[in-house]
């Protein structure tokens, strides 16, 4: 029997090296859609088209695999929204050799001489409008890459876009990419003028963060920043004595450090710790949709590029996130300590975790869970008073006292 090959054709037949090519010419049977097919049907191979319904396609190799050589010819690169993903479903890893290429998002990027390391990069193909993932969510993104579908195109984005009220995105279509006759890449400021426009298939849409200037926000910024400076519910922020506390706790001792904020509130400690990792990530989870607008409004405030969002009730959706180095707790909860089991799982090796609570049973639940995963815990009772007006002088006012809890992953812990 032998193993299938799955070959990504990039951009185009001049993206194949010698040994793609040799494959081709060696093999019995090529596999792929119709225009792929059709750049070596001199060849005089038996041909296996992909259309419709990949099932008959899957039988039709299995018949042929014990006595003939095969190669699949996949658009782009095989394992980047592509037919070698969906051959993995069918067949065992070592019945199929894959060889990388260019992916159309790759190249997207190089045609417009920009870095794609930061970008999200959302598939529509296949998807019907019901499946689609909500735009709401991208108001916090800077970089954004679309793959199009006839049905989901330039078009489709501007709409969900301008529906969510999200405008502050610059806004390129790229048309036909690797066809030096056809390719036409176009720049759109006003997202408005997209759905006054008609692109050719296949398309793909990036999207710029617009920004008046880099790194320049509207006030100086600092650990430990007044209340009054984030948009928040009453009472819902880690007040700025505390956030500062709790800062120094999580130690930021490099600068691209990942940090899960869970239950973020309105954001104010995640916002701040961006400062202190400029190259790393912050993920501010949060689950009541009604904070969302005030964490939004933050990022936008202190232009958080390195700040994302995540409207989920916590652990659901962290199998899409960075591993973390830091963590950050900000209250308590029913399921804390369900909380606490996948926090200490996924926490990277040597990372700390912090968690601020005023209830001493969410303090016992904390300590027990930190005992159970042999973490070296810490434990900071705070408690502070701030200075109110009266008519001959000032008055003390206490905040409610707040323990801070903070523990370190050791090795032996990372091996429960």
């Amino acid at each position: 029997m032998y193993a299938i090959d799955v070959i990504g054709m990039g951009l185009g037949p001049d993206d194949l090296t010698p040994k793609h090519l040799t494959l081709i010419r060696e093999c019995d049977v090529l596999v792929g859609g119709e225009r792929h097919l059709a750049l070596f049907r001199d060849l005089g191979k038996q041909e296996i088209v992909i259309k419709g319904r990949i099932n008959g396609v899957i039988d039709a190799v299995r018949e042929k695999m014990d006595g003939y050589r095969i190669v699949v010819l996949a658009s782009g690169d095989p394992l980047f929204y592509g037919i070698g993903a969906t051959l993995m479903q069918y067949f065992d890893k070592t019945q199929l050799n894959i060889h990388s290429n260019i992916s159309s998002i790759s190249a997207a990027f190089t045609a417009i001489k920009e870095p794609w390391h930061d970008a999200l990069v959302i598939s529509l193909h296949g998807k019907k409008e019901a499946e689609a993932i909500s735009f709401s969510k991208f108001s916090g993104e800077n970089k954004i890459a679309f793959l199009t579908s006839p049905e989901m195109n330039p078009g489709y984005i501007a709409d969900m876009l301008i529906k969510e009220g999200i405008y502050d995105f610059r806004f390129c279509v790229l048309e036909n990419l690797g066809n030096k006759e056809m390719e036409k890449i176009s720049w759109f400021d006003n997202i408005d003028l997209i759905r006054q426009q008609t692109f050719q298939d296949p398309n793909i849409v990036i999207l710029f963060k617009r920004l008046l200037e880099k790194n320049i926000v509207s006030r100086e910024t600092h650990i430990g920043m007044d209340d009054s400076l984030f948009k928040h519910s009453k009472g819902l922020i880690t007040k700025s004595e505390i956030r500062s506390l709790s800062l120094s706790k999580l130690k930021f001792i490099k600068k691209d450090h990942v940090l899960w904020d869970i239950g973020s509130g309105c954001g104010s400690v995640g916002i701040e710790a961006s400062f202190l990792i400029p190259w790393g990530l912050v993920y501010s989870i949060e689950k009541h949709s009604k904070r969302i607008s005030d964490i939004i409004h933050n990022l936008k405030n202190f232009n958080c590029s390195n700040v994302k969002l995540v409207n989920t009730e916590f652990p659901d959706g962290i199998e899409e996130l960075r591993i973390p180095d830091r963590i950050f707790i900000g209250g308590g909860g029913k399921n804390m300590a369900q909380m606490m089991d996948v926090c200490c799982e996924k926490l990277a090796l040597f990372g700390r975790i912090v968690i601020n609570t005023v209830l001493l049973q969410t303090m016992g639940t904390v300590l027990t869970c930190l005992e159970k995963y042999k973490f070296k815990t810490d434990v900071v009772q705070v408690q502070v008073s701030r200075s109110k007006p009266m008519p001959y002088g000032d008055r003390l006012e206490a905040i409610n006292p707040v323990w801070i809890i903070s523990g370190a992953k050791t090795r032996e812990g990372n091996n429960i």
